[in-house]
């Protein structure tokens, strides 16, 4: 084998073991707390899940962790993540005094069948379903669902002191087909009307004898002859 193709094998020899090297350069961080139920944040992004939980395909390197929830102060970790290592977030919740911004927060509760789909709040990512979205302060929003494949689900919902609002978006498969339906005219037959001259003779009516009216001089000759005779028989 000569150089060039000792070089080549080493090329690709070098280019398998970076892919292989990034491929594996992720990690997962286990996360619990208590109470649990805490809305689980990784560098400010909702991870669309509650504690206890495990986020899986963490890139490597330095990650914060952020657990909220409604009555409690929130949680922020540091956490470094390592190649194929998981990483471990573990705490005890401290609950905050009763204020006013308490009070008057609710939640959001948000699932969709099929799951799994992306949830929006005003426009703002919140993370996948289901998931519990907490610390909402008083008011109307709008939650938008969606996911590849179906049609975006969106609805307005209230949000009033201390309750919390649920949620439930069923969506609808995305017609990705469009069927376009073509009208066959149906052929019309036109016979063809063809004039025959008739060969039936018409038979010529016989001439009527025309009468002649009788001459007025007739008549009365015929009567004076009746009173001629008269007269002689008289005689």
């Amino acid at each position: 084998m000569n150089k060039k193709m000792w070089l080549l094998a080493y090329m690709v020899l070098t280019m398998v073991l970076a892919f292989s090297s990034a491929a594996s350069a992720i990690g997962n961080i286990t996360v619990s707390s208590v109470p649990a139920g805490a809305t689980i944040l990784v560098d400010g992004i909702s991870t669309g899940t509650t504690t206890p939980a495990i986020i899986e395909s963490v890139s490597s390197g330095s990650h914060y962790v952020l657990l909220r929830l409604t009555g409690y102060q929130d949680y922020t970790q540091n956490v470094i993540i390592t190649d194929n290592a998981t990483s471990t977030v573990s705490v005890t919740l401290i609950a905050t005094e009763t204020t006013t911004q308490q009070i008057t927060n609710g939640s959001i509760k948000v699932e969709s069948n099929p799951s799994n789909a992306a949830v929006f709040l005003n426009t703002e990512y919140q993370g996948k379903t289901p998931s519990t979205l907490y610390n909402i302060t008083h008011g109307t929003y709008r939650v938008l669902v969606q996911k590849i494949g179906y049609l975006d689900w969106s609805d307005r919902i209230s949000v009033t002191s201390g309750t919390r609002t649920d949620v439930y978006a069923t969506l609808q498969v995305e017609a990705t087909d469009t069927t376009i339906v073509t009208a066959i005219p149906t052929a019309i037959t036109v016979k063809p009307t063809i004039s025959k001259t008739s060969t039936v003779k018409v038979p010529t009516p016989w001439p009527s004898a025309t009468p002649t009216p009788s001459s007025s001089m007739s008549s009365l000759a015929i009567i004076g002859a009746v009173g001629f005779g008269f007269v002689v028989l008289r005689k």
